[in-house]
C-alpha cells in the first residue's frame, strides 16, 4: 500500500507542477562522466585574463609561474607563443603521451587563438583532475600582432552582429533519456581519457552567430537546435536567443539539467564570450550530446552591451605582450633586431670582423712594413 501511496504522490506533483523535471539516476560510463563534471564544475574558475597572467609571470617569484601550454597548430606555435609555453594541440590534449608532459602539482594555463579551443583543453584537463585555467580571449587577447594571431580578430566588422534578442523565459517542459554512452576504463580518469580522446578526434567545437541566425530564420522549424544559455537567470532575462532556454554552465552536468536535453537533436550553447559556453560544450559532448558552441557567445550575436552584460573585447585597448617565434622576430624593430642578431662567427672559429676594418687594417700593416723597409735601407 506504501509503495502505491507514493506513485499516486509522484503522479499528484507530476500534475501540479508542469514544469518540474524529473530526472533518473546516471549510470555506468555517462554516470561517471556526470558525477565527475558535477563535481568539477561547482568550484571551478575557468578563466585567467592576460593582465593577470603577465604580472605572475613577472613577479620576481619563478615558484609561483603556472606551466603553460599552447594548444595551437604547431604551425601557429612556431609563429609566436607565450614565453616558456610548450604545445600541445588541442585534440591531442587526452593522449597519455601528452597527458605525461603536464605537472600535476602545479597550476595549468591552457591557451589558443581565441579563446575556445583553449577552454575545450582547459576543460578536459579540469575533467581528468588537473588545476587549469584558461588564458581569457587566448592569443588575440595577449598580443596585437596579427601575424602571430593567424585568425581574424574580434571586431564589430568581423564577428560581431546585432541581431534580435528576446527576454521571455522559454521553459523545458520535456523530459528525455540520457545518451547512451559505452567507453569502457579500469577507473574514472581512465574512461574520462578514453572518452576525450573519442570525443575530441571528430569534434567542432564552435559555430558562428550568422550561422545560427539563419538555420532558425530558414523557415524550417524541423532543423531548429535546441539552443542552451548557461549565462546567470539575472543575464539570460536581460536577453537571449530566441527560442533559448536557460541552465547556467555550473549547473549543466545536474541530472535534472540533462533531463531537459534531448539526445537525438543539436544542440548549441551560449554564454558571454565564448568561455563558459564553450564548458558547457564540452560537458555535453563528453556525455555524447550533438552540441556544439556560440563562437564569442552574446558578444558575438549582439551590439547591445547591456545584454551583453560584461565587458566587449576591444582590439584598440587589448594588451601587447612579448611573445617567442618567428613573427614575433620579424615584427621587432630593426634596431633591435640588430642588437639582438648574433654575430658571423667564421669556420675556424674567433670573433668576425666587418669588412671595413679589415681593409683599414691590412692598409696600416702596409704602411708599417713600408716604413720598416725604408729605415733598413737607410741603415
Amino acid at each position: 500500500m506504501k509503495r502505491f501511496a507514493l506513485l499516486n504522490l509522484f503522479l499528484v506533483l507530476a500534475l501540479l507542477l508542469p514544469g518540474m523535471v524529473i530526472a533518473q539516476e546516471p549510470q555506468g560510463d555517462f554516470g561517471v562522466i556526470q558525477r565527475t563534471a558535477s563535481s568539477f564544475l561547482a568550484g571551478w574558475t575557468p578563466t585567467i585574463n592576460a593582465d593577470d597572467l603577465y604580472d605572475i609571470l613577472n613577479d620576481g617569484d619563478t615558484s609561483n609561474d603556472p606551466f603553460i601550454v599552447s594548444v595551437r597548430s604547431a604551425e601557429h606555435y612556431a609563429l609566436g607563443h607565450i614565453p616558456g609555453a610548450i604545445n600541445i594541440p588541442w585534440k591531442e590534449i587526452a593522449k597519455e603521451a601528452n597527458l605525461a608532459k603536464l605537472p600535476t602539482d602545479r597550476q595549468i594555463v591552457t591557451y589558443c587563438y581565441t579563446g575556445h579551443t583553449g577552454q575545450v583543453a582547459a576543460t578536459i584537463l579540469g575533467l581528468l583532475g588537473y588545476d587549469v585555467v584558461n588564458l581569457k580571449y587566448g592569443i588575440m587577447g595577449w598580443t596585437k600582432n596579427d601575424e602571430v594571431l593567424a585568425t581574424t580578430r574580434f571586431g564589430p566588422d568581423t564577428d560581431q552582429r546585432d541581431y534580435a534578442v528576446e527576454t521571455e523565459a522559454n521553459e523545458a517542459t520535456e523530459t528525455y533519456d540520457y545518451p547512451e554512452l559505452e567507453v569502457g576504463g579500469a577507473n574514472a580518469q581512465e574512461t574520462i581519457r578514453l572518452r576525450a580522446d573519442e570525443f575530441l578526434a571528430e569534434w567542432n567545437p564552435t559555430t558562428s552567430a550568422d550561422a545560427i541566425f539563419d538555420i532558425l530564420n530558414d523557415g524550417d522549424d524541423s532543423n531548429d537546435p535546441v539552443i542552451v544559455s548557461a549565462r546567470s537567470a539575472e543575464d539570460y532575462a536581460k536577453g537571449h536567443v530566441p527560442g533559448a532556454i536557460n541552465i547556467p554552465w555550473k549547473q549543466i552536468a545536474e541530472p535534472e539539467s540533462l533531463a531537459m536535453l534531448p539526445a537525438d537533436e543539436p544542440i548549441v550553447t551560449y554564454c558571454y564570450t565564448g568561455h563558459t559556453g564553450q564548458v558547457t560544450a564540452v560537458v555535453l559532448g563528453m556525455l555524447g550530446y550533438d552540441v556544439t558552441n556560440l563562437k564569442y557567445g552574446m558578444m558575438g550575436w549582439t551590439e547591445d552591451a547591456d545584454v551583453v552584460a560584461t565587458a566587449i573585447y576591444d582590439p584598440e585597448t587589448a594588451p601587447d605582450y612579448a611573445v617567442e617565434g618567428t613573427a614575433a622576430e620579424a615584427a621587432a624593430p630593426e634596431a633591435e633586431q640588430q642588437a639582438t642578431a648574433p654575430e658571423t662567427v667564421p669556420e675556424t672559429g674567433g670573433a668576425g670582423l666587418p669588412l671595413e676594418a679589415v681593409l683599414i687594417g691590412m692598409g696600416t700593416l702596409a704602411a708599417a712594413a713600408g716604413t720598416l723597409l725604408q729605415r733598413r735601407k737607410a741603415a
